[in-house]
């Protein structure tokens, strides 16, 4: 088929698919580099003042003491992260500021969250995070992922200065020690730090980098986990951030953020782009197949060359009319049917001229893929020698249709004397078999040309 004729029809195939594509992969994109405050939501003893987001109190613009404190800022808005069975992909990067007053003994910690609400439970200092509290801490009702950057070394932490992966819970499931990297979270010489959250909502996979301020996202991340977020989150979910202190203190600042989520489209509408979408490309792709069918099938019976270049080949084997070869099998009747395979049927056929019995393969048509491997078949099947490979005898070629034929066995297949005979092969004549088909085996692999 000439590329100028099925050009339209692709075309129309693409738009529509790319029409699905794009209608389920728009994004919702959000950067602050500074804040307004009617965006976010400040809980407990956080503050949004323009430059950045403090969440626990800063020295600067609060007189209260900042040891045991604890907050939240959230954007106000909700994100649906997942609709059936599809989950929303994310992107996030933010940058942060922790620093220790009076280069004192830091803690407790900075957290990434999401949230299934504009809340924080009551009493969660220091350990807690600003997350949970003695109560709450590892319920599944909490829906709650976050992202730790921990200063401060609990029973249950690795070190003082790590980074985890925490689900419903302030034990985080996976932590890495940032020191290995040379990061250092709350060091004496103030430090801003950059940190990237990525996830796949296709692959459900969550990657978590870090670098100092300035330089370029790690080609490595320090986090990497398979998270189902539909089976831990809420439906509709809130991004934002969550610290605490304890006896010890720190300032917690996020300078900037941007994130990006997809946009999942709504139960009904996604039932609509099934509805309307499936059987357009349905039909496209059938109209496609049946206009190539027919243009392949006119161009292969206009081409007259194809039966000369074959005539001409070097041993072609002869070729039979294919009103003989109907006639020789019946019209290829049932009752003459010797088997089949993945390629097509075998008939038994009698040349009444020359009153030979022969073996009439059809081949189904869905398996003539082209000329050249019609020819390529026909003449590497033709040279074949081998007693105990069954000779060809001639071929036919009508109207797309392949026939080649064969030498009739009367004895028929292998399996009706294994299994079906009516005396059972004993063990000499089972080995005589084995090797005349390992030789025949041997000829095809090794000593056929």
């Amino acid at each position: 088929m000439p590329v100028s004729e099925k050009l339209p029809i692709f075309l129309l195939a693409v738009l529509l698919l790319n029409w699905l594509s794009i209608s389920t992969a728009k994004k919702n994109s959000m950067s602050f580099s500074s804040f307004d405050s009617t965006k976010f939501t400040n809980l407990n003893d956080a503050e949004v003042p323009k430059d950045a987001l403090q969440i626990t109190p800063d020295s600067v613009n609060s007189n209260s003491h900042l040891t045991n404190k604890f907050g939240r800022v959230m954007f106000s808005k909700p994100f649906r992260l997942w609709e059936g069975d599809i989950i929303a992909s994310f992107s996030t990067s933010f940058l942060i500021n922790i620093f220790r007053v009076n280069k004192s003994t830091p803690g407790e910690g900075l957290v990434f969250v999401i949230a299934p609400d504009l809340q924080i439970p009551t009493g969660s200092y220091g350990q807690w995070l600003g997350l949970t509290n003695s109560t709450t801490d590892g319920n599944s009702s909490n829906q709650f992922i976050a992202v730790e950057l921990d200063t401060f070394k609990e029973d249950f932490d690795p070190n003082d200065n790590h980074i985890g992966l925490n689900i419903n819970s302030v034990v985080s499931d996976m932590t890495y020690n940032l020191s290995l990297i040379g990061v250092q979270l709350a060091p004496e010489k103030p430090a801003n730090y950059t940190i990237w959250v990525d996830y796949n909502g296709t692959t459900t996979m969550m990657d978590v980098y870090i670098a100092q301020q300035g330089m370029p996202k790690p080609n490595t991340s320090v986090i990497q986990r398979s998270i189902n977020l539909k089976e831990i989150i809420a439906q509709d979910s809130y991004f934002g951030f969550s610290a605490s202190t304890g006896n010890t203190y720190q300032l917690n600042c996020v300078l900037s953020w941007n994130l990006t989520v997809e946009i999942l489209p709504r139960k009904n509408m996604l039932k609509l782009m099934l509805a309307i979408g499936i059987p357009i490309i349905v039909t496209v792709t059938g109209v496609l197949m049946v206009v190539c069918y027919y243009m392949y099938k006119k161009k292969i019976r206009d081409d007259p060359r194809f039966l000369v270049t074959l005539r001409s080949l070097p041993h072609t084997p002869r070729e039979f009319r294919f009103k003989d070869l109907k006639k020789a099998t019946n019209n290829f009747d049932e009752k003459n049917k010797l088997g089949q395979g993945g390629f097509g049927v075998v008939y038994k056929g009698v040349l009444a001229k020359e009153n030979m019995e022969v073996a009439v393969k059809k081949f189904s048509r869905g398996n003539i893929k082209g000329k050249d491997d019609f020819l390529s078949e026909l003449i590497i099947i033709n040279r074949l020698r081998h007693k105990n490979l069954v000779r060809l005898v001639g071929w036919c070629h009508k109207n797309e249709m392949l026939l080649l034929v064969y030498n009739y066995l009367p004895n028929g297949s292998l399996d009706k004397h294994l299994f079906r005979g009516v005396e059972p092969l004993n063990w000499a004549r089972r080995y005589k078999i084995i090797t005349g088909i390992a030789s025949a085996l041997h000829y095809l692999h090794d000593e056929y040309d």
